[in-house]
Order: structure tokens, then sequence, then C-alpha cells
């Protein structure tokens, strides 16, 4: 069984389809509606794992390639893990993108645990919000996508994929002062986090939206600016500095979370 029939749905479904789709399965496997039933729970598992694909429009790209090469190859089903290769990450790695998703601004249940994270957090309405936007995006309906993005960053103002989507968002219509605006606040969350985040490619766009909407200004500024250059890591160093930074800031909301409980 694919994602696409767990979810009872079809190659090729819009966001509000998967969406309907999802909450109807819902109520057929959430453990929390059959006494906590183990085997409710394991489909339930299973459920999400089919959502969180089918909603990213990344992931789903890469899943929909391995589904047609089940098919090529008459194979019956596709692995419900299907690898996603590594891409360009937004924030510093693909660890910070998947945590600054589930955690910021979803406030998770103290107990939570990643193996259960999205479990909770898939019924989240700034986490669907978030999704929504991701696919208009994705889709090249910029306009449209700023609506959601907008309505996400109000909910969550911390979060920086939020900030960054909305500025791009921005950009693609050709507001740029509003563009510059969020990926300059981006930039600013990222510089009080501990440790920093270089957040370098929020940087570049941020740097595009200055020369398209100030040419003349930036050409003059970028010649008095230093350039930013990061050092050369070799990469099993970088692999274990990398894992190092996101244990470190999940570690670092936990504790905040706890804190905020106690007042």
């Amino acid at each position: 069984m694919n994602h696409y029939e767990r979810l009872g749905t079809q190659l090729g479904a819009d966001f509000q389809t998967l969406k309907k789709c999802y909450y109807a399965k819902v109520k057929e496997c959430h453990p929390d509606l059959f006494n906590n039933s183990k085997a409710k729970e394991e489909e339930f598992k299973k459920l999400v794992a089919a959502f969180d694909i089918l909603s990213d429009p990344e992931k789903r790209r890469n899943y929909d390639r391995a589904i047609n090469v089940a098919e090529e190859y008459h194979e019956d089903d596709v692995p419900l893990k299907t690898e996603v290769p590594s891409r360009n990450s937004i924030m510093d790695t693909d660890a910070d993108d998947t945590l600054e998703e589930l955690f910021v601004g979803n406030n998770p249940p103290s107990d939570t645990s990643l193996a259960t994270l999205f479990l909770d957090l898939a019924r989240t309405q700034v986490f669907i919000t978030f999704r929504e936007g991701k696919n208009l995006y994705y889709g090249k309906k910029y306009k449209d996508a700023q609506l959601f993005f907008s309505q996400a960053v109000s909910m969550s103002p911390g979060n920086i994929l939020y900030r960054y989507f909305l500025g791009m968002s921005y950009a693609w219509i050709g507001q740029y002062s509003k563009a510059r605006f969020h990926l300059k606040a981006a930039v600013n969350i990222g510089d009080r986090r501990v440790p920093p985040q270089a957040l370098d490619r929020i940087h570049e766009q941020l740097e595009m939206v200055k020369r398209k909407s100030m040419p003349l200004w930036h050409s003059v500024a970028s010649f008095f600016s230093p350039s930013r250059e990061r050092p050369q890591i070799p990469v099993d160093e970088q692999m274990i500095a990398e894992t190092n930074k996101a244990l470190a800031r999940l570690m670092a909301s936990d504790k905040k979370r706890k804190r905020k409980m106690l007042k």
C-alpha cells in the first residue's frame, strides 16, 4: 500500500484533498478514539507518515519518483520511509529545518518525544497553515501563499522558516520592502539563537532583495561591506557539528518550555 492509497486519494491530489482525506482517516484510527489500541496506534503512525510526505512538496516529489520506479520494476509496495535526498537547506542544516517546523511555535506537550512529536503536531493549526502555504509557494502561487505564511507568522513570529517563506513570497510579487522586513527578521532571530545560526541562504536572499529594490544604494554599500565567507570544514566533522547544533537547539527549546510551565 502506498501513501496515496493509505490516505484514500490519488496521485496528483491537491493539498485541500489531502487534508480532507487525512482528517477523515484520523477518525478511523486515532488511538484516543479506540481506548489507546496498539493496533490503531500503528495504523495512525503510518497515516501520519503518509500525510507528512504528501503534504510537503519536496518530500512528495521524491516519493512520486519512487512510485514510478516501483511501477517500472513491478514492485507491490513503496517503502513508508522513502529517503529524501539532502537539499540546500534554508537554515544551517536539514535537521535545523525539520526541528524549526516541528517545534518553534507549535508548543508540543512536555512529555513529547521525537518518536511521537509529529503525531502531536499534525493536528495543530500552525503546522497545517504552514504546509498549505508551502504547497501554494512551490506551485508558484505566491500571492495566495503569502496569506497563509502571514497567518503562520502571526501565530509564531519567532519561527525562522515562516519568516523566510513569507519574505520570499513578498519578493516574488514585487513587494520588496515587506520582503526585506521579514528576511531581516529571520536573520535577527537566528542571531539570538544559542548557538547563533549563520543562515547563509537567507542572507543571500536578503541581499538579492536589496539589489532588486535599491540597486544603486546596494552597489555602493556592498563595496564597503566585507563578504560573508564560511570556513571549509571536513565532511565528517561537519556532520558531527550539525548534529550537535541541532541537538543543542532541541534541548534549549525543551528547557525553555519547562521553565514556562513552572511559572
